[in-house]
């Protein structure tokens, strides 16, 4: 019983940990959907890699190869996928998911050494500790938050630096406790346990709390753009009804004039007001450049659009919106990164129509299934190459903005982008829910 046991444990052990593993990268990766063949091809190629690993005489060698190789798995697997350009985040959370998939084992164990168990029944317990290990990654699987804080610890990378030699230091430490613990020079601490899972739990939660401090932030600013843009779109309706009240005025005194001609029969009286009056009236009626927000329903894409409407204003866009029925993406409400592309595409339409004589920007928003941005354009735009990741042609510009929204349409299977040039337009087309009809 006892050799059926510790053979099953020995064949199952290793694919426990690779699935563990594979379900923690996915999770900490922001829940990325990796392909079927992807994620066995990488589990059978853990698996092979824990069997080696074990089979080593030398403990150092079976502490260490294995959770080195694994991460250098995990790290290949991700930057393949293109899950992320940082390979430095992908290293940091390989780390940390070889971390969590050792930590159960590694609790019963040293639970196992405090209390003297038969082997029966400590090869048992190995099992199960696996089995616990993998229902427990496979809860916080189900959790839906995207944990990825890539952008945040791209733009603090003394944090993820930090981060990473901290994951690295544990890694190395974990490998020297467990190579301790096979020559029976270390007889294993819960208190270290709980320890290395509080620091554990650090490195995942600390970006992802900062992370979310800084949105918070950038939203209460945002807020106060938007509440700038709406008290001016207030103040151009003020002054426009203004406009139109002093041109009533002006336009009972031209009746009066014209009123007088006609009785008088005075043809030079009403030519004098024709060409005199009326024919430069005409300057006085306000080109006001007054969107059309009211069918717009979902306020956050309605306040984008004010926002991006007064910084085209600023620049003497022309910036038309037509929706002619009640417009909400219902399906994105809840995700800001969806507005966040819209504000990208828009502020491209800007910065391009700014460099044209036209200068022109509508937006059409077409029965809650279409956004087409369109926008006057000069210059040869290469189609092929304006979603590459740092690919611009502007000057001081990361090229991010279009790889951002790339990456996006990539991840939602109900949205769509269509990009095309005709006749010195730059035309831009989000079909929502395109691929659940």
């Amino acid at each position: 019983m006892f050799q059926f046991l510790n053979f099953f444990n020995a064949l199952t052990w290793p694919m426990f940990e690779s699935i563990v593993m594979l379900i923690w990268f996915r999770t900490l990766m922001g829940h990325h959907h990796f392909s079927r063949r992807i994620f066995l091809s990488a589990m059978c190629l853990l698996y092979v890699i824990n069997m080696v690993g074990n089979g080593f005489e030398s403990p150092l060698l079976r502490a260490s190869v294995a959770s080195t190789l694994s991460i250098f798995v995990l790290l290949l697997m991700g930057w393949q996928q293109n899950i992320v350009r940082s390979k430095r985040v992908i290293l940091l959370y390989a780390i940390v998911s070889s971390l969590l998939s050792y930590w159960v084992i590694n609790f019963e164990m040293t639970m196992t050494t405090l209390v003297n168990v038969p082997f029966v029944i400590k090869t048992s317990l190995d099992f199960l500790a696996n089995v616990v290990a993998m229902l427990a990654a496979l809860m916080v699987s189900r959790v839906k938050y995207s944990w990825l804080t890539e952008k945040f610890l791209e733009r603090h990378p003394t944090q993820l630096h930090t981060l990473l030699f901290g994951s690295l230091f544990l890694r190395v430490l974990n490998d020297g406790l467990a190579y301790l613990f096979a020559v029976n020079q270390f007889s294993g601490s819960i208190l270290w346990d709980f320890f290395l899972l509080v620091l554990i739990v650090g490195i995942i939660f600390v970006p992802v709390i900062s992370n979310q401090h800084e949105l918070l932030h950038d939203r209460i600013n945002a807020h106060d753009v938007e509440m700038t843009a709406t008290q001016n779109y207030a103040q151009q309706l003020e002054d426009k009804y203004s406009e139109y009240r002093f041109f009533r005025h002006d336009y009972q005194n031209i009746l009066a004039s014209l009123e007088y001609g006609i009785q008088s029969e005075n043809m030079s009286d009403i030519k004098h007001t024709y060409y005199s009056v009326i024919q430069k009236s005409q300057a006085l009626l306000p080109d006001a450049q007054l969107l059309n927000l009211k069918n717009i329903t979902d306020t956050t894409l309605r306040s984008t659009i004010l926002v991006k409407h007064q910084a085209a204003l600023e620049k003497l866009i022309t910036f038309n919106v037509d929706c002619q029925q009640p417009f909400t993406a219902s399906a994105f409400e809840e995700d800001l990164n969806f507005y966040r592309v819209i504000g990208i595409l828009l502020d491209n339409a800007v910065e391009a129509a700014e460099k044209t004589v036209e200068k022109t920007i509508t937006v059409l928003m077409i029965d809650c299934e279409e956004i087409v941005i369109i926008n006057s354009c000069t210059q040869d735009i290469d189609l092929t190459k304006i979603t590459n990741f740092e690919y611009t042609t502007k000057e001081n510009h990361s090229g991010f903005g279009l790889y951002f929204v790339k990456q996006y349409i990539k991840q939602h299977e109900n949205i769509e982008l269509a990009t095309m040039i005709e006749k010195n337009h730059f035309i831009q087309k989000l079909t929502l829910e395109a691929k659940n009809q």
